[in-house]
């Protein structure tokens, strides 16, 4: 993170606090690809999901490769929550298909993709020389308004997370 970033830093290092200190639990916690985008994932014409790429694999919380997921699916989404509403409820299903996970975990969807988005954020800075002005085109894009949305905090996308119990 840039010196300059002192309020975003901040941001990250209290997200990182309330990530590490969930609990560790089987059904929660174990092997996760924590790189997945759909740059890292093909889906086939009977919809069956095949990730690849597994430089990034560690022990994390189930519900963080969920959250990978929708953050990047729903990057350049106008309505971002209408997307989730309309992405979640299938994705999820299909996911319960191989996994169960206690709905209880949905309420960390918003920290996790806060972490994506500073993570995001920082590396963009780090990869390019001017990181408010990128030359990249989706990276610019990304960047516009992002220090704001950080230093206030606001969620990546504000939706109703309990609403999705039933799908998992």
């Amino acid at each position: 993170m840039p010196a300059k970033e002192q309020i975003a830093l901040e941001k990250y290092r209290a997200v990182l606090t309330h990530l590490r200190s969930l609990p560790r639990d089987p059904e929660g916690y174990g092997m996760i690809h924590q790189d997945a985008h759909p740059g890292n994932f093909f889906v086939d014409d009977d919809f069956n999901l095949t990730l690849f790429d597994f430089d990034d694999c560690v022990y994390g919380h189930f519900i963080y490769d969920l959250a990978m997921v929708l953050f990047y699916t729903s990057v350049g989404e106008p309505d971002p929550a209408e997307y989730t509403g309309r992405f979640m409820p299938v994705f999820l299903s299909g996911y319960r298909q191989e996994n169960r996970l206690d709905p209880r975990w949905l309420k960390e969807l918003p920290h996790f993709m806060k972490l994506r988005e500073i993570d995001l954020f920082a590396a963009i800075h780090f990869s390019s020389q001017d990181g408010d002005h990128p030359d990249h085109p989706w990276s610019a894009r990304y960047m516009k308004g992002r220090r704001e949305r950080i230093e206030a905090e606001t969620p990546f996308i504000v939706y109703d997370w309990d609403s999705l119990a039933q799908y998992l």
